[in-house]
């Protein structure tokens, strides 16, 4: 699993115009290009900004734009060049001058590149999951009367002890195989259908409390399984491009022309690119808790990854989530920053910029932002929802994924849904 996989890399004219989103979204240079660098592995402290390198800020920008380690990009002279302009370029923007040379005691945070991080658990620990998995899985077909699709992603090791479920798959090509599994119950088809995609963690089972209040919304109801990140042992991840057409297969199987989406943390990536890729399937949006929003700061890939905790939550985060050995593979060797970074178009007449590459959000956009989340900067991007027109609603008090446990605000949000459908 320490194996770096081939570079999944953006293309030049989309670094291009990724760089150029990233320095127009920066609040001020002096604390945001710090703040990817550590002082001799020390994630809890960072170097002064007239401290960095050229050559430091070469090796971040090699993994950040070109998925790479530094090397590589200096192997290609056309790489090189770009990599070169990028440097000038930051220099220009935040008129400094960086020093030339290499501070060996400043590491980058090069999270694809990185080792990855897990701590060992129990045969027992996934066992139990699977178990609680299995019983959930019951409670789907048998009360609430959902039905499986898909591909089957049976965990290595408990596939032979797994009850026969419900199961239906798509007819697919060899050039084409199903990556995505599914949960469709029908409903009012005059109501447009819900799509709910669930963060990390345990899986849909987390979330019974809010899913329990989505059925009474009578609307057609899909639940995405993401078991790469739900503490199953599955190595096996689809790509962006093949979540997204496994999507669009979904709702066009099912026969709907658009839908609702709704979704948690992590499951926020796989809707920042629905929202990029399948527009015209977007009916609506509502993000919880969304980790895709002013991803060129450091924020989620430090307090997920490298943060040491100080806090309750924070060791709740680090032990159940981010060290857990298939979702800390995942983070490190399948999630790449610059598919899920959503950067959207204004939605005020007076803002000023040239937002080409910027995504314009569904009229029904809501975003909710837990106020004390110990992962993303809720007000950080609170800032910049506001900023660019997108309502957003801050969650007084609530931690990262709190929500769960307060019934008045899974009823916020499930009356906004309701608007919506």
């Amino acid at each position: 699993m320490q194996r770096i996989l081939p570079s999944v890399a953006p293309s030049a004219k989309e670094r291009s115009d990724l760089f150029a989103l990233c320095l127009a979204n920066i609040e001020d240079p002096k604390t945001w290009l710090p703040d990817w660098f550590m002082i001799h592995g020390n994630a809890s402290q960072h170097p002064q900004f007239e401290d960095i390198g050229r050559d430091n800020i070469a090796e971040w920008l090699s993994w950040a734009f070109f998925a790479l380690p530094l090397e590589d990009v200096l192997q290609d002279d056309s790489l090189t060049n770009e990599l070169n302009s990028m440097i000038d370029r930051l220099e220009q923007e935040f008129h400094v001058k960086f020093d030339h040379g290499y501070h060996e005691d400043l590491v980058a945070y090069r999270i694809n590149l990185d080792p990855v991080q897990a701590y060992h658990r129990p045969l027992g620990f996934y066992s139990l999951i699977l178990l609680c998995t299995t019983l959930f899985h019951c409670v789907c077909q048998h009360v609430w009367g959902f039905k499986k699709f898909g591909p089957e992603t049976r965990s290595t090791i408990w596939s032979l002890m797994e009850p026969q479920q419900s199961y239906d798959s798509v007819v697919t090509t060899p050039q084409h195989p199903e990556r995505v599994s599914y949960w469709f119950r029908d409903g009012n088809r005059t109501k447009k259908p819900v799509v709910f995609i669930h963060g990390i963690g345990a899986g849909l089972m987390c979330y019974i409390p809010f899913i329990a209040k989505l059925l009474t919304l009578d609307a057609p109801i899909f639940f995405i399984e993401l078991p790469y990140v739900s503490m199953h042992c599955i190595e096996d991840v689809p790509t962006m491009q093949e979540t997204v057409q496994d999507l669009q297969n979904m709702l066009h199987r099912h026969e709907f022309q658009g839908a609702v989406f709704v979704a948690h943390s992590l499951g926020t990536a796989v809707t920042s690119w629905v929202v990029k890729y399948m527009r015209k399937k977007v009916a609506g949006v509502v993000l919880l808790d969304p980790i895709c929003f002013m991803l060129h700061y450091k924020d989620v890939c430090t307090n997920f990854v490298y943060r040491t905790p100080k806090t309750a939550a924070q060791s709740l985060v680090k032990y159940f989530a981010s060290t857990e050995l298939y979702i800390s593979y995942y983070i490190s060797r399948h999630f790449h920053w610059f598919q899920t970074a959503l950067f959207v178009k204004p939605n005020v007449a007076h803002y000023q910029h040239s937002y080409t590459t910027s995504v314009k959000m569904p009229e029904n956009t809501k975003i909710f932002l837990s106020e004390k989340d110990n992962i993303i900067d809720s007000m950080r991007v609170d800032t910049y929802l506001n900023r660019h027109g997108i309502e957003s609603t801050i969650m007084k008090g609530l931690d990262h994924a709190s929500f769960l446990f307060y019934p008045s605000w899974q009823n916020q949000i499930l009356d906004t849904i309701q608007r919506f459908l």
